[in-house]
């Protein structure tokens, strides 16, 4: 007979002991709890490899297929979500549309925070909105109506997700002007801001390997 449930006979009838039924259940959460799979926001944008020749768990980029070590506590799922912020292959943008879609359609939206901060930086940029939009009473009472457990950001976070944006930007473009095999053209043009700064902007010309402009 199994040790963690002990039966005791009374009168003719088997009756289970309270305690070791107990006992019994409380191993079996236990086991539950070190068998679940422990998921991560990251793994939308991988795909696991499974372990390699060392034994080591690896994973591949969506966007870039670089190969990383992943897996275990010695190799966890951080050096995964730095690649993401420096990944010129993957479009936050693209990826944060194409998820709000997915889950509409499957009746529950979960938020993803590194896809919301890109989104989000990506709105400040475009719009040129300034960075003290997050301090804004109003607006951080609307984020909290719209998702209470979305976590709000400072402005100093919201300026390194801008710089984190243009990095990556910066080093897309290398890449595509890298490729490019004719010549570019170069415009510039001066102004000056309402605060009396100069500014010297540089537009860039060229045909790119589809023959547009």
């Amino acid at each position: 007979m199994d040790d963690s449930v002990s039966m005791e006979v009374d009168g003719g009838n088997v009756t289970r002991n309270p305690e070791n039924m107990e006992r019994s259940e409380m191993k079996e959460d236990i086991k539950k709890k070190k068998t679940k799979a422990v998921t991560s926001d990251v793994w939308r944008y991988f795909t696991k490899l499974g372990p390699g020749d060392d034994g080591i768990d690896r994973a591949q980029c969506d966007g870039c297929k670089q190969k990383f070590k992943a897996g275990g506590k010695q190799y966890g799922t951080l050096s995964l979500k730095r690649h993401l912020d420096r990944c010129v292959k993957i479009d936050f943008e693209d990826i944060g549309q194409t998820l709000i879609e997915m889950q509409n359609k499957m009746g529950a939206l979960k938020i993803d925070n590194h896809v919301s901060r890109e989104m989000f930086a990506a709105f400040v940029i475009d719009c040129d909105v300034p960075f003290s939009i997050v301090d804004n009473k109003k607006f951080r009472n609307w984020v909290k109506y719209i998702s209470p457990t979305l976590g709000l950001i400072t402005r100093n976070t919201l300026k390194e997700d801008v710089l984190k944006i243009y990095s990556r930007e910066k080093e897309k473009l290398k890449s595509i002007l890298l490729a490019i095999p004719n010549r570019v053209c170069l415009t510039s043009d001066l102004w000056t801001s309402i605060t009396t700064e100069g500014y010297l902007c540089l537009t860039a010309h060229f045909v790119d390997l589809n023959w547009k402009l």
